[in-house]
């Protein structure tokens, strides 16, 4: 199971925590060069492969959040758990971007779109306790995207390998 590995951590500082541990989910995944490679694999394929780890860390998120039992009702504790997702997208890229240099094609933009996409479909899938975020993230998402198709696309395939329900 996608959650046997999430440690919870109970002490205080909350927030943080949950940023590292967000952050932990997604790194043993951006250094795996080969699922990232423009080398080897197409656009598409390095699209699914970071659509899927940002998936997993989704999955891993909500169950972290729910494991510390808080809940995020006030727009401030919204607020910071989008700018965490945000934050952890953009830690992902940066952190393939710098292993792979020039063997990494993916656009930040198509990044971000597919990232904020993965949380915000395991948002809605889970619960109801976490349908204001999942508006919030999906809201963000829908600005422009020049290749919106191809991206909804990718996501289609990736939900035939992980079930959200």
């Amino acid at each position: 199971k996608a959650i046997d590995t999430v440690s919870v951590h109970r002490l205080g500082n909350e927030g943080t925590n949950l940023r590292k541990a967000m952050k932990g989910f997604v790194r043993p995944r951006c250094n795996q060069q080969l699922l990232f490679s423009s080398r080897i694999n197409s656009i598409d394929r390095v699209r699914l492969n970071f659509y899927q780890t940002l998936l997993l860390c989704a999955i891993k998120t909500i169950h972290y959040i729910n494991s510390i039992d808080i809940a995020i009702k006030s727009k401030k504790q919204h607020n910071f758990v989008y700018d965490s997702v945000c934050d952890t997208i953009q830690y992902t890229f940066l952190l393939i971007s710098s292993k792979l240099k020039n063997d990494f094609n993916l656009s930040w933009e198509d990044a971000l779109w597919l990232g904020k996409h993965a949380f915000s479909s395991v948002l809605k899938s889970k619960t109801e306790r976490h349908e204001c975020l999942a508006d919030l993230i999906s809201e963000s998402r829908d600005l422009q995207c020049l290749n919106r198709a191809e991206l909804v696309s990718i996501t289609k395939q990736a939900k035939h390998l992980f079930s959200l329900t």
